[in-house]
């Protein structure tokens, strides 16, 4: 009983770091940032997400290993009944989010990095390309995070 209850915490205290991080940055603290001025902007989102990184990885390793161990037996990827359809639906828009992740984490940031504009440079049309698509991809994440929050409630029917 007390191992299901400390599972059950990491699980939900892994969701709440990842989704909820990504929901900080993307209504919070990107919003914010045309106070600062384009090099502190650089700095604050370098540091912030190399911070956010470490965090939803962390979390994301949490969620696989105690989700893994949540999930009812013969369920995974069952699609035969409602409730089971819903944690597949789950499971496939986290999958979904993980590799937005790996793609944000190992393709466009260090791109972002390599293309960042000198001091006193203005940005290229590639590096203003990359930050778009790095902000339409951290956006739909977020909207999947949404997602896995809906179908979590419909599990507790």
């Amino acid at each position: 009983m007390m191992f299901q209850v400390l599972v059950d915490f990491l699980h939900l205290l892994a969701t709440v770091t990842w989704i909820g991080g990504m929901i900080y940055i993307n209504l919070v603290l990107m919003p914010a940032m045309p106070v600062l001025s384009p090099p502190e902007r650089g700095k604050l989102m370098g540091a912030a997400s190399k911070r956010f990184a470490l965090f939803a990885w962390g979390s994301i390793v949490i969620l696989l290993l105690t989700g893994f161990y949540k999930t009812p037996e013969g369920m995974l990827f069952d699609v035969s009944a409602d409730y089971s359809l819903t944690l597949t639906v789950k499971h496939v828009v986290v999958l979904t989010m993980i590799i937005i992740g790996i793609v944000i984490s190992m393709v466009i940031v260090p791109k972002l990095g390599a293309l960042a504009p000198k001091p006193q440079e203005a940005p290229s049309p590639a590096f203003i390309a990359l930050q778009n698509r790095l902000k339409v991809l951290a956006i739909i994440n977020m909207i999947m995070g949404f997602v896995v929050l809906l179908c979590v409630v419909l599990l507790q029917l």
